[in-house]
């Protein structure tokens, strides 16, 4: 059997269907779930805090690491959502997969959406498991038809049928307890272009030892958010942002996430939190109402695999939806904005 090609994209003639299933289940959920009240985001829903920070270029690249965001020594504005992934809120006790989304602004060059090409952002997007539960989008369905359903019992029904026992073993080992998410490492677990179709990267974020957390609350509901708080009053953060390299396209798939890759991590920039108070109303709405991406991207940086394909065609309908139900509009941030938050 020959080898598959480094970075390229294998895809199923039924995704586009599947892909678009799936987006009409989501919809109907939230269209069910928030009738009366305002409509929060389909995943990644509880948000533990929206915070500026800072992305830095490091100094000295290989030539072959210079590519799109990474291609000078400069430093971009940030902002950052700390979130948990259950489309229904939890306490935070509850183990859960846990995601940050990081928003540079000052991007020069044309991005990847149609209606936001000339938008100066580029958004990362990862979560604190390096590999997802689902092989693939017809999987992956399976479990989103079961879990957006009106009743309990089809999800029940899907975790007792022995044929899902593997996706499920590997869906509980994905969600992680945590006291702060400035302390846990993240994956983005899908895989990205680097620079020519050849080359595919995933991209892993690992927190600095020098971190001084606070962790004073682990009872409240909301204690993560507490806890990002109490830090950032006083101390910054900071992460190593690194990427993988795809060295076998066989061994380092492009479209099944559940097989972690073992390339060595190579380190391409720091992302810093600097002290700041960022738990008003206000900032939270914004945050809430801040819209995220995998495909507000430069070309160098498109996202690869099925998952990511799915995130562009629901992550914009799904968006749309939110914002037009809670009547606001769907912006991006600027380098340049002064925001106050009262």
């Amino acid at each position: 059997m020959p080898s598959k090609e480094l970075g390229r994209e294998y895809i199923s003639a039924d995704e586009p269907a599947i892909i678009a299933q799936m987006v009409k289940q989501m919809e109907d959920q939230l269209n069910r779930v928030y009738q009366q009240t305002k409509t929060l985001r389909q995943i990644h829903t509880k948000m533990h805090g929206c915070v500026k920070g800072t992305f830095t270029v490091e100094p000295g690249l290989d030539e072959k690491m210079k590519v799109g965001v990474f291609k000078d020594e400069v430093t971009y504005p940030v902002w950052v959502r700390f979130s948990n992934s259950n489309s229904t809120p939890k306490p935070d006790k509850k183990k859960d997969i846990r995601g940050i989304a990081i928003k540079l602004m000052g991007v020069p060059g044309e991005k990847i959406l149609n209606d936001e090409h000339l938008a100066q952002t580029q958004d990362f997007l990862l979560m604190s498991s390096e590999t997802f539960f689902s092989k693939n989008l017809k999987q992956f369905s399976g479990t989103l038809k079961a879990s957006t359903a009106k009743s309990k019992l089809p999800l029940l029904l899907y975790f007792l049928n022995p044929l899902h026992w593997g996706l499920v073993k590997r869906l509980l080992k994905s969600f992680i307890a945590c006291n702060n998410p400035l302390e846990i490492p993240y994956w983005s677990t899908q895989p990205y272009q680097f620079g020519d179709q050849s080359t595919a990267v995933k991209y892993f974020l690992k927190p600095s030892p020098h971190n001084q957390l606070s962790t004073p609350e682990t009872t409240d509901e909301n204690y993560l958010r507490l806890n990002l708080a109490t830090t950032l009053a006083h101390n910054e953060a900071s992460f190593d942002f690194c990427i993988q390299v795809q060295t076998d396209a066989d061994a380092m798939p492009i479209e099944d996430p559940t097989v972690p890759w073992t390339s060595p991590f190579i380190k391409l920039a720091t992302l810093k939190i600097q002290p700041q108070d960022f738990d008003s109303p206000a900032q939270i709405e914004f945050g809430d109402n801040l819209h995220f991406n995998s495909w507000h991207s430069l070309p160098a940086h498109r996202p690869l695999g099925s998952f990511n394909r799915a995130r562009k065609v629901a992550y914009e309908a799904l968006s749309n939806f939110r914002h037009s139900k809670n009547q606001v509009p769907v912006f991006e941030p600027q380098a340049g904005d002064d925001i106050k938050f009262e």
